[in-house]
């Protein structure tokens, strides 16, 4: 069970290129592009995918590293406690305006969606999701299907895209969420495997 550097160069790779892409058009272009683009089939189907990241994915992960590791897979579970903390001083300590605020022209009522004022960046939804997936691939054993890879990296990135369609997060407050998402877990992957905690 090893953590494919690969891996994490693929997922560095798009977020890079979704930088420059922001650094090109706007961070605040993109944002206002897909809070101008919605359908009411969207909006049932984003509020579901935003959720991926609020229990699904950390129970998962927690529960898989268990599984995969015995008593010493709890670790996991402590890290993510202290992933969260970590990204809500960061969000307190920034305090930077969610788009209710910067865009309220394009606010829209999206039933069961309540709209954030304040403590933007980073996005701890989308954080969570790039984390938690991180762990998941980290576990994954040769035997489990292969196509569920591609679904879970489609699912960190389709909760990044949910946070800013629901109107929740700017742009880019979700690529620096995923940034911070990833680097939490590889600084916590390199020091479990200092440690031996974790086998190679």
């Amino acid at each position: 069970m090893t953590f494919s550097v690969r891996q994490l160069l693929y997922f560095s790779f798009i977020l890079t290129v979704l930088f420059l892409i922001g650094l090109i058009w706007g961070f605040e272009t993109l944002t206002i592009k897909i809070l101008s683009l919605y359908h009411p089939t969207l909006d049932a189907l984003m509020k579901l995918v935003t959720q991926w990241a609020e229990w699904p994915v950390i129970v998962i992960a927690i529960g898989l590293s268990v599984y995969c590791l015995g008593r010493i897979g709890w670790i996991w579970g402590l890290a993510f406690l202290i992933e969260g903390t970590i990204i809500n001083v960061a969000k307190a300590t920034i305090n930077w305006p969610r788009p209710a605020i910067r865009f309220p022209h394009l606010m829209r009522q999206i039933d069961g969606n309540t709209l954030s004022q304040w403590k933007a960046f980073p996005s701890g939804h989308t954080a969570a999701a790039f984390f938690g997936t991180a762990i998941i691939l980290s576990l994954w054993r040769n035997e489990w299907p292969r196509f569920l890879k591609l679904l879970l990296t489609v699912m960190a990135f389709a909760v990044a895209y949910s946070r800013v369609y629901l109107g929740q997060h700017s742009f880019e407050d979700v690529l620096a969420g995923a940034w911070v998402g990833l680097g939490l877990f590889w600084a916590f992957y390199r020091f479990f495997h200092h440690k031996n905690w974790i086998p190679s």
